[in-house]
């Protein structure tokens, strides 16, 4: 049986016969031939030249989990390497990139990967993949589809560009399991999904108010960060969407199914059941106030568990608050989607000098040692599917959130459409506008039909300005 070639393999296999192939094509030598006058001296052969020394390469890695140990360890079993890490900055980034000189791997979400497939600045992986000796493209977890592309415009399928670290079903919700037993209210099903109008019902009841004051928020999610990317997977649960089909358009203001996704938000923050500018997190974000006993429901997906059972374990969630997490919501009677709305991945850039030395490393931190090491620790699920063994499974709650999140991953092969005239990250322009009236609308500065209509109207700004931009 013939193994399996890698790239640098290849590459030594073509050299190995082009040079065959000039060899044989060369004519015969001319041999001088002795006279009278001067016979042939026999000379001795030229020296060998000397072995090429090796020289360094620098690859840098924009952000990344990386612990001084790792990088250690990369730079040690990778002498002829030198990996090192910058810390996320999006404006140094852009300006590298400007510069020409950006750095090797990128670390990005999703959302992102659209805008930056269509300005050409990340370099197709597929052949290192298909020549890789420790990763199958069969072995990648769903997830990694948000980094596969026909075009900018066609994501989901087609060439790889970049994988996962890790990720999450993020949709999935956690229960204050004990804040449900002293209200007197069911804890709800960790086997049955909720509908999104169960959530709000059952958040309506778990809320609890001091004057003008909450004390518990009945549910809560990542709110403007992520906005839109909620809005978007209950649309496609419906087959809807906030997109026409090539992206060119903003389907808000007459769209009646994406209207009431806005007012879905707007009336839980209207009514205190969620947290919004009109009743703000004490603590800045959600995660510490589930901790605290103050959130009932809170959507935060898989990678919360290590809060949960890490952070929430030894520091112990104050009181005697205990939690269990539960399937991801089903919108307007919909089909069950359970994806992630992350998919946090890196990419290797094209204007790489050493694109062979940024995929050994990109190798490394993706399927090796660091991989491995976050497998374990529980914070996400791995981007390989034969590492879903090393999910931990050690306590009683990690069981249980073992066993929903194996029956998420039934639902978890959905890719969300992302806009590539649009810029990724937390909030995008449409979190961003949404987040210009949140607040006023809500006190009553601007009817919700004007909300509505300037959002639309700064999106399709942002979308031609997008289109000006990259084409």
């Amino acid at each position: 049986m013939l193994s399996k070639l890698n790239r640098r393999d290849l590459l030594k296999l073509a050299g190995a016969t082009a040079a065959g192939v000039l060899a044989a094509c060369q004519p015969a030598p001319v041999q001088p031939q002795p006279t009278k006058e001067a016979p042939v001296e026999e000379k001795a052969p030229p020296p060998a030249p000397a072995e090429k020394a090796k020289v360094d390469v620098s690859i840098m890695m924009w952000g990344g989990e990386l612990s001084e140990a790792e990088l250690t360890q990369f730079n040690t079993d990778y002498p002829t390497i030198n990996l090192s890490r910058l810390d996320p900055d999006q404006v140094r980034f852009f300006a590298m990139l400007a510069a020409g000189n950006p750095p090797d791997i990128y670390r990005l979400q999703a959302p992102e990967f659209p805008q930056l497939l269509a300005q050409a600045i990340t370099l197709n992986l597929q052949h290192y993949f298909e020549t890789s000796e420790v990763i199958d493209l069969d072995d990648l977890a769903p997830a990694n589809n948000f980094y596969k592309a026909n075009s900018p415009t066609d994501v989901g399928s087609g060439d790889i560009y970049g994988m996962c670290k890790d990720w999450s079903p993020d949709c999935t919700l956690w229960v204050n399991t004990t804040l449900f037993e002293k209200a007197r209210v069911d804890v709800p099903s960790d086997k049955e999904p909720m509908s999104y109008d169960d959530v709000y019902e059952v958040g309506r009841k778990m809320t609890q108010k001091e004057g003008d004051r909450v004390l518990v928020w009945g549910y809560c999610n990542n709110g403007l960060g992520w906005i839109e990317r909620y809005w978007e997977v209950w649309l496609e649960a419906i087959n809807s969407t906030l997109f026409s089909p090539d992206f060119t358009k903003f389907l808000l203001a007459d769209n009646e199914q994406a209207l009431k996704c806005v007012k879905y938000t707007m009336d839980l923050s209207a009514e205190m059941i969620s947290q919004s500018p009109i009743s703000p997190s004490p603590r800045g974000w959600p995660g510490p106030d589930f901790l605290a006993g103050q959130i009932a429901l809170m959507q935060y997906g898989f990678w919360y568990s290590g809060m949960v059972t890490g952070t929430a374990a030894e520091a112990g969630m104050e009181g005697d608050n205990e939690a269990i997490m539960i399937p991801a919501p089903i919108w307007g009677g919909g089909k069950r989607i359970s994806t992630t709305i992350t998919a946090t991945a890196s990419v290797i850039a094209k204007a790489t000098k050493n694109p062979d030395e940024a995929w050994a490393a990109f190798e490394w931190y993706n399927a090796k040692e660091p991989a491995i090491t976050r497998a374990k620790g529980g914070w996400g699920v791995p981007a390989l599917k034969s590492f879903y063994p090393m999910i931990p499974e050690e306590s009683e709650l990690r069981k249980q959130v073992k066993a929903v999140l194996m029956e998420e991953l039934n639902y978890a092969d959905h890719v969300v459409r992302f806009n590539p005239y649009i810029k990724g990250g937390e909030p995008t322009a449409i979190g961003a506008s949404f987040g210009n009236y949140w607040e006023r609308t809500l006190k009553g500065e601007f009817t919700f039909e004007q909300m509505i209509d300037n959002i639309q109207s700064e999106i399709d700004i942002a979308i031609q300005e997008g289109i000006d931009r990259i084409g």
